[in-house]
């Protein structure tokens, strides 16, 4: 998550609405009304987080209605994965706290959408 803060520190001059999520601040439930009610430019998360957005179905208030993950990746045009070295030479994709949901986020939200269509690149920096 500090890494995450830090990022949207480095992109705040863009001036662009960007999606904290990550579990510091908000609770998932908080991010998924935010992630309803408004559009984002960019979002920065954990895969933790992100998992969990992209795997959780909303609540509908007809009970027969059932209503897709909050985040959804239909519109994403990039994601990069953030492969900086802390002090002790870990990444994102190295660190066992955050490796296996990136693995899963990965195959399970980005992997489909990529066989899908050609309209979304994967980057990692």
């Amino acid at each position: 998550a500090r890494r995450a803060v830090s990022i949207l520190k480095e992109i705040s001059s863009l001036n662009v609405r960007a999606a904290k999520l990550f579990a510091k601040h908000m609770s998932v439930a908080d991010q998924t009304a935010m992630l309803e009610n408004n559009k984002y430019s960019i979002a920065v998360g954990t895969p933790n987080r992100l998992l969990k957005l992209t795997e959780e179905k909303r609540e509908s208030d007809d009970a027969d209605e059932e209503l897709g993950a909050p985040l959804s990746l239909d519109q994403t045009e990039l994601i990069i994965i953030d492969c900086h070295e802390d002090k002790k030479r870990f990444t994102v994709c190295t660190l066992n706290d955050t490796a296996p949901d990136l693995m899963v986020f990965i195959n399970k939200a980005v992997l489909p959408q990529l066989e899908r269509r050609k309209t979304l690149n994967l980057a990692l920096f």
